[in-house]
């Protein structure tokens, strides 16, 4: 006889819902939520507040070079609303001694923890050595981390995908001897799309290689899929990125009880979201933003017809008008 599936679900909230550390940090649960390029700035992360918040978010990747010489504090990559919970500003960038300059910076403007790009696969961040470069440069990455954890007192933690081989037990080794405070770890090699499945069989070899906290990243998107990585991974904690955009009621979800989530509170929620971006930087940006915004709140809802006619408007009005 199976285990019944109420119980998992029971038990899964009862896991998740302990405090955990990351270095002297204490996080009140173990679901985070990951970095995503234009998307994660203060608006995307407060609307997580109406409901149960993830125990940290994480800011957009940002260069180091640009954090210290472009991004004014008005910027939305430094932006952070009053009303935000724990912070994580992600840092890319190959230099050891810029790393830590910026981390020390970010640290004066009161983030909560730094994370270190190790994961980005795209070709423009690649070809300068950063993001899932660095693993091909282990002491430069060595150096990089070490340089932020002389600089910074709160937690430098380290995101990074998978090699799929030998390398990963030694990468993950290497890095927490370099001075990080944890690992979060994208299941997919740099190389894979995002149809192939999350590795997390992998990520539970690398969790027990090490003693620092181990956090699985990739393809949690519901209640099933997460107790298939608790299973599979049984990390310390879980990152979601993409799966929680357009759902920021997801935590609640998932730590708590189901909510009935109408069209009501689903147009609300999505109208909010735009006015904290037209406020962060302006009405232009935010219409421009609410296209793509729209594909995830409004996914397997709205038919076709519903999408362009969406997508013709140019107003935040016109978008009031259209939700009803």
């Amino acid at each position: 006889m199976g285990i019944d599936v109420t119980l998992l679900i029971d038990l899964m909230h009862a896991l998740l819902s302990h405090p955990f550390h990351i270095g002297r940090l204490q996080l009140p649960h173990r679901l985070l939520q990951g970095p995503l390029a234009g998307f994660s700035c203060a608006p995307f992360r407060i609307s997580y507040n109406q409901f149960l918040a993830p125990a940290y978010c994480v800011t957009e990747m940002m260069s180091a070079v640009d954090v210290l010489h472009k991004h004014p504090l008005t910027s939305r990559y430094l932006v952070r609303l009053p009303e935000e919970k724990l912070l994580c500003y992600q840092l890319a960038g190959t230099s050891p001694s810029i790393m830590a300059e910026a981390a020390k910076k970010l640290q004066a403007l009161g983030a909560d923890l730094i994370d270190v790009n190790a994961g980005c696969p795209k070709p423009k961040i690649r070809k300068k050595g950063a993001g899932s470069a660095l693993l091909d440069n282990l002491e430069n990455l060595q150096r990089i981390i070490s340089a932020m954890r002389e600089a910074i007192e709160i937690p430098l933690t380290v995101k990074l995908r998978i090699c799929g081989d030998e390398r990963d037990v030694m990468l993950a080794q290497a890095i927490e001897r370099a001075g990080a405070d944890a690992l979060i770890i994208h299941g997919r090699r740099w190389t894979d799309d995002y149809d192939v499945p999350c590795n997390f069989q992998m990520i539970s070899k690398i969790k027990q290689s090490v003693q620092i906290p181990v956090i699985a990243n990739g393809d949690i998107t519901s209640k099933e899929s997460l107790l298939e990585a608790i299973k599979q991974s049984g990390c310390d904690a879980y990152m979601i990125s993409r799966g929680g955009t357009g759902q920021p009621w997801l935590y609640q979800q998932l730590l708590q009880q189901d909510i009935e989530v109408t069209n009501n509170l689903r147009n609300h929620c999505f109208i909010s979201h735009l006015h904290g971006l037209a406020a962060l930087e302006n009405e232009y940006k935010a219409v421009l933003q609410s296209k793509s915004l729209a594909r995830y709140y409004f996914k397997n809802r709205w038919s076709h017809e519903q999408f362009s006619k969406f997508y013709g408007l140019a107003r935040l009005l016109d978008i009031e008008r259209f939700l009803g």
